[in-house]
């Protein structure tokens, strides 16, 4: 994939096994003895639907680190399914029927936000491997966010439009909480640099394939740069080719997450010059495990969530 990146100046670690050490140590001080028999962990993830890369990533790394960590405990894992609904009914299963004491998972911000009352009925701590971590229901005590805060890719990007006098934007985002509340922080950055306009503000539907009318409507307004926080991989890469296909050159700016995505890899790369990302710098042992992650399931990391789950 060929991109402009920004090192947006903050150091994202690797979280490592911090969710699983800390929910370990409790299991192994465990009325003073190491006994974990009648103690269950869950594992929610999307691993089926349009957020499966991201879920599947999120399910290795989990698998991973329990191996990792030596503990034998009961694992109980439960597909959310790129569904609202199905999310609420695995987090309720693994609540009320399985008992789990904690589990890691829903990825992204739209089923954490179905998930966290269920989690704060249950009083059972929920620690989400991707979402955005300046979401509302992320400050109730049942759900914690293991994943870097977006904003401080929104500052980077908003210095980087700054000095490079790309100062007219139009946006484009879905009708999806993960997509509001990133072109808030967007705008809210932008706004503090001065001289920068937004031209156009397009809120799609989220099942959107078919951008030609946005983009004509873009292309009348010559933006000097677009910044698309259209919710899906998928939809992200049908809008790009589409502008590039009616002939629009201008850079598009979008979250980090895009520039390893396998969906825009495999299906549009091709079209995916002069995007820009506000990238977080690699953590010192990133390298190390990737390595291991692909020894151990024969294949590459597919998303950020691999290894904050671990």
């Amino acid at each position: 994939m060929q991109n402009n990146t920004l090192k947006s100046g903050y150091i994202a670690k690797i979280l490592g096994l911090l969710a699983i050490v800390l929910i370990v140590t409790t299991l192994v001080q465990y009325q003073g003895t190491t006994k974990t028999e009648g103690v269950t962990i869950g594992g929610l993830f999307n691993l089926t639907g349009f957020a499966s890369f991201a879920g599947e990533s999120s399910r290795d790394g989990f698998i991973m680190a329990l191996e990792d960590s030596g503990v034998q405990v009961k694992t109980v894992i439960e597909d959310a399914g790129s569904s609202l609904k199905q999310s609420v009914s695995g987090a309720t299963k693994l609540t009320e029927i399985d008992k789990a004491i904690a589990v890691i998972g829903p990825e992204w911000t739209e089923f954490g936000e179905v998930v966290a009352p269920v989690a704060v009925r249950a009083q059972v701590p929920f620690i989400s491997p991707w979402v955005v971590a300046e979401a509302p229901f992320v400050k109730q005590p049942y759900y914690w966010s293991g994943f870097p805060s977006d904003r401080a890719e929104h500052v980077a990007l908003a210095s980087y439009l700054s000095s490079h006098g790309l100062l007219k934007v139009a946006i484009v985002s879905s009708n999806n909480f993960w997509s509001k509340i990133n072109t808030e922080m967007f705008q809210e950055e932008i706004a503090k640099k001065g001289g920068i306009t937004v031209i156009s503000s397009d809120e799609l539907d989220q099942s959107t394939k078919d951008f030609r009318t946005v983009v004509a409507k873009i292309k009348r307004e010559k933006p000097d740069i677009i910044f698309s926080a259209i919710a899906d991989d998928a939809g992200h890469g049908a809008f790009v080719s589409q502008v590039r296909q009616m002939g629009i050159m201008v850079p598009i700016a979008t979250h980090s997450s895009r520039a390893t995505s396998p969906v825009l890899k495999e299906r549009y790369v091709s079209v995916l010059h002069d995007q820009i990302f506000a990238e977080i710098a690699q953590a010192s042992r990133k390298d190390e495990f990737e390595k291991k992650y692909e020894a151990r399931f024969g294949k590459k990391v597919g998303a950020p969530s691999g290894s904050v789950a671990y």
